[in-house]
């Protein structure tokens, strides 16, 4: 079967977003943790109205990044989409060890807040993995004492976007 496309065109947006990510919103990935996406878009969270809690971690600016790489292949007519998220935390603490350990070892259900408060689901069908990071003390006095972490989640889509006052999501800070 031919593929049918869409293809609407773009103007040129206004210069009004920045880079950067400011927050992390992450919990234990469940297959039902997302509806369905439309337009780019989640409808909402849980399916069949589930609510679920995320936890925030905070993150100094300039310091993260999601990115989003294209992968195809003409030969084998796939296209997919390759989502990093890299994040560093300053100060190593004794009980963040233990919370740094613990989603380092799970697959995980991650909303990414950009510095514009968009929100991107990370991973949406299939959940997030850690795929790297270091935790160290540095070498000089000016160098990062603390975490920075890598995940990765591989989706058939982009990112797409979370609606922050969702009933079903309750966005928790420390």
């Amino acid at each position: 079967m031919a593929c049918s496309l869409t293809i609407n065109g773009r103007a040129f947006p206004c210069k009004d977003k920045i880079g950067g990510i400011k927050r992390v919103w992450i919990k234990q990935f469940d297959a039902s943790d997302w509806g369905a996406t439309t337009a780019g878009v989640i409808a909402s969270a849980g399916v069949g109205g589930a609510a679920w809690v995320v936890k925030g971690y905070e993150l100094t600016k300039n310091s993260g990044s999601f990115q989003q790489a294209v992968n195809a292949s003409m030969e084998n007519g796939v296209v997919f989409y390759s989502q990093v998220l890299e994040m560093t935390m300053p100060n190593l603490i004794a009980a963040d060890n233990v919370d740094v350990a613990e989603l380092l070892k799970g697959r995980l259900t991650i909303i990414v807040q950009d510095v514009n408060d968009n929100y991107f689901a990370m991973g949406s069908t299939a959940g997030s993995e850690a795929s790297g990071g270091t935790i160290g003390t540095g070498t000089a006095k000016g160098d990062l004492n603390g975490y920075q972490l890598q995940f990765t989640a591989e989706e058939a889509i982009p990112a797409p976007f979370v609606a922050s006052d969702d009933a079903n999501i309750t966005f928790t800070s420390v």
